[in-house]
């Protein structure tokens, strides 16, 4: 993917795709004086991007400020991260009240400010003086420790896919034992690079999801380089991208299969460049996300100039995903044309839960979203706590309605489901053929199942318990049902990837019998861990998830 035209002016260059300053890393130069040992700034994502909120400053003999007070200091540089002013124009004005406050503990210097920009603005960064006490004086070089709120609880690291593309990312895990939701954020092409942090602090995409109290792991990917406009008429760059979204797919499912996340739980979200790159993976994957939250998408789908039959063209197989298309209706760096026409075209084919939010002018205005930064139209996307919790709801095949599950012959949500009730809904789920065979076991067998059993006897789906039994109504532990979808992705062909690595299972002995049937349901995405690092072999199947997994293998082979 080529780089941004360099030749764009400083402005342009600056709000064009997430208006992001250069990554900050804390330096170790030492304050003025050997009294300070130690300066941390503490930081947090806010609308505008990174934001400081207190400093600690940790010194040799905390005695001598015992005098100190909030009014010896002053603050330069600080101001509240919106750099344009009505007329368009660069400005950076600062506080008149730094809102200073002191508390002292052990050696440190506890100083909260009011938030500004960190590391300052686009005319200076922030300088920190007291001219009582001048060794307490700093700036950004001084700045020896970095902790920024959720954005260090990222893991970085790096994902080789089959395809030999080589992913950047950082993930922040859930906290729980168990599979939990996925956020998949795409950021903007201000935050290109390998720097591992600029696409986490330079708007709330990365954040929004935990610090909005939802228990869910984040997965962030940093591309190296931004694409140009016009993607879909591209041979040379579209390639790359699909090839990126080939591996941060087997990045996923590899986080699906060791149990981390809950395939039905997948949720997409992307900004500016990574807008655009949202519609592009829901195209190639379009049986993977839950749902997605779209904002101010660059030009990937169709040309916005011409007709809506080209995006019907591109988006027909994602008709069925819920989305919330976002844009500002005069965004001047990525034409919501390209919004509008996608939603025009997914509602004209039929979608029932795609939504199209414009901002205008006046309420863009209102917001202090001034010339180029009516691109900034993630601020409200994200400050949208009732979409946020819409997505947060959606589960992949019900569509948020989590009181799924068949009620044939007896299945219920909550209850274990017996052999004969999944002989059935295999039978009509597969549509095996009708056949002469009668039911061969000699224990009996409910008049509505004979059949089915005899069916998935004969496709080799099913077989006896021993001694010529069938045991119709014994339930089904998870170990027994991933050995039936082991014979059933034989029945599809499906195969695992080349060089597929083994997935770890501390409850799976690789002697157990059932052993090559998890790995093989683990790596089609069918049967995961139920917790980080557990198949729960013993764990009986319930209504709910046999629905999940014939879900999952209807989707086997479609992709």
């Amino acid at each position: 993917m080529n780089k941004w035209n360099k030749g764009i002016k400083l402005v342009s260059c600056m709000l064009a795709l997430t208006l992001s300053l250069s990554v900050i890393w804390p330096g170790t130069t030492g304050a003025a004086s050997a009294q300070v040992t130690q300066i941390q700034a503490n930081t947090f994502v806010g609308d505008p991007g990174e934001m400081v909120e207190s400093f600690d400053i940790t010194v040799a003999d905390v005695e001598k400020y015992k005098n100190l007070k909030a009014s010896d200091f002053d603050i330069t540089g600080n101001y509240d991260g919106y750099p344009l002013n009505a007329a368009g124009e660069i400005v950076q004005d600062n506080y008149e009240d730094d809102g200073i406050t002191l508390s002292m503990k052990d050696n440190t210097i506890h100083m909260t400010v009011k938030p500004f920009k960190y590391p300052g603005g686009l005319k200076s960064e922030f300088a920190v003086t007291n001219k009582t006490y001048p060794e307490l004086s700093f700036d950004k070089k001084s700045v020896s420790q970095l902790k920024t709120r959720t954005v260090d609880e990222f893991e970085k690291a790096q994902f080789t896919a089959s395809n030999g593309v080589t992913l950047s990312y950082n993930l922040k895990r859930s906290p729980s034992n168990e599979a939990k939701p996925l956020m998949v954020w795409l950021h903007g092409g201000g935050e290109v690079g390998t720097d591992g942090r600029n696409h986490l602090t330079a708007n709330r995409g990365a954040v929004v999801w935990t610090e909005s109290g939802y228990d869910t792991s984040v997965l962030a990917v940093q591309y190296p380089e931004n694409y140009s406009f016009k993607i879909y008429n591209n041979a040379e760059q579209l390639p790359i991208m699909q090839a990126y979204f080939v591996a941060q797919y087997e990045l996923i499912q590899k986080l699906v299969a060791e149990g981390e996340v809950d395939p039905d739980r997948i949720y997409l979200s992307g900004v500016s460049s990574g807008g655009g790159g949202a519609f592009r993976f829901l195209t190639q994957y379009p049986d993977l996300f839950a749902g997605a939250m779209i904002v101010a998408a660059k030009d990937t789908v169709a040309d916005y100039t011409g007709s809506v039959d080209a995006f019907k063209q591109e988006l027909k197989g994602i008709v069925d995903v819920p989305m919330w298309i976002m844009h500002a209706q005069n965004d001047p760096t990525t034409d919501s044309r390209t919004s509008s026409l996608a939603y025009q075209a997914l509602t004209e084919m039929g979608a029932k839960q795609v939504h199209l939010t414009l901002y205008d002018d006046a309420y863009m205005d209102s917001y202090r979203f001034y010339g180029g930064l009516k691109h900034w139209s993630w601020v409200p996307a994200f400050n949208n706590k009732e979409v946020i919790a819409s997505l947060f709801k959606l589960h992949k095949g019900t569509n948020g309605d989590h009181n799924g599950g068949s009620s044939e012959h007896g299945v219920q949500p909550s209850e274990p489901v017996t052999r004969a009730q999944i002989a059935v809904i295999l039978a009509d789920a597969l549509q095996l053929p009708e056949g002469t065979e009668v039911y061969t076991y000699v224990d009996n067998a409910p008049d509505w199942a004979a059949q089915a059993i005899a069916k998935v006897t004969k496709a080799g789906l099913m077989k006896g318990t021993g001694n010529q039994m069938f045991a119709p109504e014994s339930q089904v532990t998870r170990a027994q049902m991933a050995m039936i979808v082991d014979h059933i992705l034989a029945r599809k062909d499906w195969k695992p990837a080349t060089e597929s690595p083994e997935l770890k299972f501390g409850d799976v002995n690789s002697k157990h019998w059932a052993y090559e049937a998890i790995q093989n349901s683990a790596r089609a995405s069918v049967m995961t861990g139920v917790s980080k690092g557990k198949f729960d072999m013993m764990q009986t199947v319930t209504g709910s998830q046999l629905e999940q997994i014939m879900q999952r293998l209807e989707q086997v082979g479609t992709k």
